[in-house]
């Protein structure tokens, strides 16, 4: 009976968004007009401060929307309205970009000359993700997920490697030929493309001076759905006399660490990856950030087993990465101490699961929409 509630009310939802939407469409596209919309933060990503500044340089109206679902009621009926106001814009748009899963772009019908571009939050998936954990505790209800079509219409997704191909395949259900390995904006960001980025990692250092003094180890873990990451065997194996200490958690982490961990939260993890000499995460992509930028990573999976039953992955690490993969924390320090790093294998995971090592991601991909909305609009000569 709860599950026919569920079902019953997650329709009338959708058909009161087609109703609407349907009004929408009949205003005119803007041939010259590109929306972004992410529901993963009320700050505007990297990858979209990049791709805004490239199609700006073809004299594209951009519109940026970007707005988490808040977890009180009355925030829940003010996102309502903020959703109107993103269906009036993917309506009127030439096209639109995504970096996750968005509500009124994958459950409603388009124009049909609409496309539709996921930029994926996250460089890779080294954990299962979207479709692949439906139902899982990690994941999306089945129901949710299949009555209001999660991660449909996307006309194709970006990625920075064919092995992540597979992944993503599996995670969006797209056929593989509509996954495009033409890089993401924020390898360019990372590169020093944009100088921004210096301009940060400069303030950085000016207000952290201490970080110049001896090696820093990041700790970056995943976010863990229902329980906090355990940071304690962390900060008991590090030597805070020889090595300098920052443990960046997820926004959603409710952990408290001690100031001495940390750094101001307007730093981001791009940020802290440049002044890092040594990464240790666990099932993050920022893995694979990090290899853009040559640091050395460290796995520390102290919950594996039951990470991978409430998630599960798609890359085995201890089979592509074992000298860098451990459950005890004062192994991996000993690495950094006595200076074994294998990079042999850290070259091999680097080479096949990150391709686009240039500065032109940005650049690739904008170049490509322009090319597709010149097709769908019958322009291309």
């Amino acid at each position: 009976m709860k599950d026919f509630l569920l079902s019953f009310a997650l329709y009338i939802v959708r058909f009161i968004m087609s109703f609407i939407y349907f009004f929408m469409k009949l205003f005119p596209t803007n041939k010259n007009k590109v929306t972004m919309l992410s529901r993963q933060s009320n700050e505007v990503s990297i990858d979209f401060e990049m791709l805004l500044e490239e199609l700006e340089k073809e004299n594209f109206r951009v519109i940026i929307l970007c707005k988490k679902i808040p977890k009180q009621l009355l925030g829940k009926v003010k996102y309502c309205l903020y959703m109107l106001k993103c269906m009036y814009h993917i309506a009127t748009s030439n096209a639109c970009i995504v970096d996750g899963y968005v509500i009124p772009i994958s459950s409603l019908k388009h124009k049909k000359n609409l496309i539709i571009i996921q930029i994926w939050h996250s460089m890779g998936a080294i954990k299962q993700f979207g479709k692949q954990v439906v139902n899982k505790k990690e994941g999306t209800n089945d129901i949710i997920a299949n009555v209001m079509k999660m991660h449909n219409n996307y006309t194709n997704v970006m990625c920075v490697s064919n092995k992540t191909k597979e992944f993503y395949t599996k995670g969006f259900d797209i056929e593989e030929e509509k996954i495009l390995p033409l890089g993401m904006p924020r390898v360019d960001y990372l590169l020093g493309k944009s100088g921004k980025i210096d301009k940060k990692v400069e303030n950085l250092l000016k207000t952290y001076p201490n970080l110049q003094e001896k090696k820093t180890i990041l700790y970056v873990p995943t976010f863990r759905k229902g329980q906090n990451t355990y940071i304690y065997d962390v900060i008991k194996a590090v030597d805070t006399e020889k090595y300098n200490l920052i443990i960046k958690l997820h926004p959603l982490e409710k952990a408290e660490i001690d100031g001495n961990y940390t750094v101001s939260s307007k730093y981001k993890t791009y940020e802290l990856l440049k002044i890092a000499d040594y990464v240790i995460t666990d099932y993050s992509a920022v893995a694979f950030e990090a290899c853009v930028l040559n640091k050395p990573v460290f796995f520390y999976l102290y919950d594996l087993k039951e990470y991978q039953q409430n998630r599960g992955l798609n890359i085995n690490l201890k089979e592509e990465m074992p000298d860098s993969t451990f459950t005890n924390m004062n192994e991996i320090i000993d690495v950094i101490k006595n200076n074994t790093y294998n990079y042999e294998n850290y070259k091999k995971f680097k080479e096949k699961y990150v391709e686009t090592i240039d500065t032109h991601n940005t650049e690739r991909i904008v170049k490509y929409m322009i090319n597709l909305m010149e097709e769908k609009n019958g322009e291309k000569q």
